[in-house]
């Protein structure tokens, strides 16, 4: 296709969570195969495609953490941003805008028209019907919601069914997780199971990282798992969570905060199980890069978390206190297990989730909202 397709984010540059990672992910990814591809973000960012930075009031800044709410903030963030880019798509005319941040789409759906460009959405944040209803073109992240929406006497003809995808090569079992959590810990793990989760430190996450912290606790201390936490941590909240956090697991917890992209890899390779306690998981990128990287996953017992595991994991009912550890229980229990769980995971996430299967779905999509 010849048509320009921008993806822009406003978080990006800021902050590193899923509808981030995606917009760049993706615009690498389209970029590499020879679509013409802009990312735009609000943020400083050395991306493998063309970006552009536009101002942007991030959500994140000193003084707006301090008066407003995370809704809010995020709201400010997309105003500020999606006025930029209008004025910049004026200057620089694309035919596809691919947006997932909501306010922001729906500020460009009312200017469309004005600036040529048709917009798509992309639903990571699981609003549904009422608000993907307002947009001509929706992309979805898993079947479920699509099902779902023409349930309930949608016309779902414009919605794509498009999941994430995650780089294989970059993302892949180690000969040897041992040696490699040497490098990553230490000696500090040598020896026990390590259960990784990864999300948000802030109590405004729904990650719900302290449910991992609380299902760990309940497994002995002598011979039992350490916990290793990764993700996003600021300020005080920050500071509270790791301060009860560690007065729940002492030294069988290990927490590394805001790490750059590029060490992410690691944490996966050094890890035996990964737990994923959100309780409504929109897509959830971290379990794909779970699963490629060989470990079993166990989440939550919802339509879209059962979809994306299959074979390579399990789910529970992540309210109940005690289901969780008892799983982790039984994998960190039996090395065979763990180790069957975890190939069954990486056919799946190469099978279903890698690049090739799934970046010709973009392309698809842009070459039909252009021939609209």
């Amino acid at each position: 296709m010849t048509a320009r397709v921008a993806i822009a984010c406003s978080g990006l540059g800021h902050v590193r969570r899923g509808n981030e990672r995606w917009a760049c992910t993706l615009a690498e990814a389209l970029h590499a195969a020879g679509v013409p591809v802009t990312l735009l973000g609000g943020g400083p960012l050395e991306p493998r495609c063309p970006y552009r930075r536009l101002w942007s009031w991030p959500r994140e800044h000193r003084l707006t953490r301090r008066v407003f709410s995370w809704d809010w903030r995020y709201r400010l963030e997309q105003l500020s941003f999606a006025a930029m880019l209008a004025r910049w798509l004026r200057g620089e005319p694309h035919r596809v805008v691919h947006v997932p941040d909501p306010v922001l789409a729906w500020r460009l759906r009312r200017r469309g028209a004005r600036l040529g460009a048709a917009v798509i959405y992309k639903d990571g944040l699981a609003l549904g019907l009422p608000w993907c209803g307002k947009f001509a073109w929706v992309q979805v992240l898993a079947p479920y919601y699509r099902d779902l929406a023409a349930a309930r006497g949608t016309d779902t003809a414009a919605w794509f069914v498009i999941p994430h995808f995650v780089d294989t090569r970059r993302f892949h079992p180690p000969p040897d997780r041992v040696g490699v959590r040497a490098e990553v810990l230490g000696a500090a793990a040598a020896g026990v199971p390590l259960v990784l989760a990864v999300g948000d430190f802030s109590p405004e996450s729904r990650k719900r990282l302290d449910w991992v912290v609380e299902e760990v606790a309940r497994l002995p201390a002598a011979g039992g798992p350490h916990l290793l936490l990764a993700g996003n941590a600021h300020g005080s909240s920050a500071a509270r969570f790791e301060r009860h956090a560690r007065e729940r697991l002492g030294r069988r917890l290990h927490l590394r905060a805001n790490l750059p992209p590029e060490r992410m890899p690691s944490l996966y390779r050094a890890a035996d199980v990964l737990a994923h306690a959100a309780d409504r998981e929109p897509f959830g990128l971290v379990l794909l890069e779970a699963l490629a990287s060989g470990l079993p996953v166990v989440g939550h017992r919802f339509p879209v978390t059962e979809w994306i595991l299959r074979q390579g994991g399990q789910t529970v009912d992540m309210t109940v206190p005690g289901q969780l550890a008892n799983v982790l229980a039984d994998w960190c229990g039996d090395p065979a297990r763990r180790a069957a769980l975890g190939q069954a995971a990486r056919a799946w996430a190469e099978t279903e989730f890698s690049p090739d299967r799934i970046l010709p779905r973009y392309q698809r999509m842009y070459e039909r909202v252009c021939l609209r």
